[in-house]
């Protein structure tokens, strides 16, 4: 590398042909969804992660039914060659190719398995993700919720596109979705680890779709609000919660791939991005609201920081006797004339300030049943320091 600056002349050209796609797009779009969709995909190869169930499922067949080559990617090997035999019985071109996107391994062996079975990939749709909705104080011994939505959600996810994306460099053509979340846009409380995950993959695209504008290669994102899927059956508030049909998030999906547009969202996220960036602290505190409204049980064995503080406080000994360093007698204090051994109950006031109490009354002396010869023996008193 040299320190020298140099310049080129940059391409001006790929923005007036991406302008004029994206109008003849859109506009066919609009006068025949379906017709377009063909049109767009018949004959190309499309690689779909998280394809098991769901919504990836539901859009392997619209795409098969308008001629795409599908490729199903996902953990499940027996749903995948299920949904392929049936996207095939059909009619469609469907290929099962298993693996695990939150593992590199899987990712790489997968994207090479594509290239050489089919030559090429045309469109990526990197749909697989996973959701933890827990509050960020309940998270502090489970740094594994954000290391594995990293892993599958962000990690996973770019490994795919960088996998893919030389090849469609080469061939100057290629379309990369990366679905993510309208929490992006809304930031809710108790999804950081998810939401973390979905930042990182919307900045990515950002960054590649900016590099890589004046070639043929596009980058969109879809920000899905809630949608009924099988990925949000287990958390019970979202049966009361408003949610997209699966039906609606496909037809997004397939809108995304037809016009190529750079983002699919919600007016309410657009709302709310907007309150975030205009009244910040207002919309904080509105989100807030929510966050303590409705209650979140806590995991087993969870201990808040005050209870442990107060259970460390109860476990520590206390003395029963005070230090003769931190309780030394005054000079003025009195002693027995007979013994001459100073006399507890002759403490005088200390002439710094510093007053000593008594939490317990002395009682009286009790007698000693295990030591006959010693006729009384002194209860402990607890003592204590005041600084006034």
């Amino acid at each position: 590398m040299t320190d020298e600056l140099h310049f080129r002349i940059p391409l001006i050209s790929p923005y007036l042909t991406r302008a004029n796609e994206h109008i003849r797009w859109n506009l066919k779009r609009a006068l025949n969804a379906d017709k377009a969709l063909r049109d767009r995909v018949q004959g190309k190869v499309v690689l779909i992660t998280g394809a098991s169930s769901g919504i990836g499922a539901r859009v392997a067949g619209e795409l098969t039914d308008a001629g795409a080559t599908v490729l199903l990617v996902a953990r499940s090997q027996d749903k995948l060659e299920a949904l392929a035999t049936t996207l095939c019985e059909r009619g469609g071109k469907a290929y099962a190719l298993p693996g695990n996107i939150a593992n590199m391994e899987d990712c790489d062996r997968v994207c090479e398995q594509a290239l050489h079975d089919h030559g090429r990939v045309d469109i990526l749709i990197n749909n697989a993700g996973r959701s933890i909705r827990r509050s960020i104080k309940f998270s502090f011994e489970r740094f594994h919720d954000f290391e594995r939505t990293m892993q599958l959600n962000y990690f996973g996810a770019i490994r795919m596109a960088m996998n893919l994306l030389p090849s469609m460099l080469e061939r100057n053509e290629g379309h990369i979705i990366n679905v993510s979340t309208v929490g992006v846009q809304a930031n809710p409380a108790r999804f950081s680890a998810y939401l973390g995950s979905k930042w990182a993959l919307e900045g990515w695209t950002w960054a590649a779709a900016n590099e890589f504008a004046h070639t043929g290669v596009r980058f969109s994102t879809l920000n899905y609000p809630l949608v009924r899927t099988p990925m949000i059956a287990p958390t019970r508030i979202y049966d009361y919660t408003p949610a997209m049909s699966p039906q609606k998030a496909v037809e997004w999906m397939l809108d995304i791939v037809t016009t190529q547009n750079k983002r699919k969202v919600t007016p309410t996220g657009l709302f709310a991005l907007s309150m975030y960036y205009l009244l910040p602290k207002t919309a904080e505190s509105v989100v807030n609201l929510g966050y303590q409204t409705v209650y979140e049980q806590p995991p087993e064995n969870y201990q808040s920081h005050h209870t442990k503080s107060q259970n460390s406080e109860e476990n520590q000994e206390e003395p029963s006797e005070p230090a003769a360093a931190n309780y030394a007698p005054h000079p003025q204090t009195s002693t027995h004339k007979k013994t001459g051994r100073t006399g507890r109950n002759s403490l005088q006031k200390p002439t710094n300030n510093i007053t000593l109490f008594r939490k317990h009354s002395q009682k009286k002396a009790a007698p000693n049943r295990e030591n006959p010869n010693r006729k009384h023996e002194h209860f402990p008193v607890k003592w204590s320091l005041n600084q006034r």
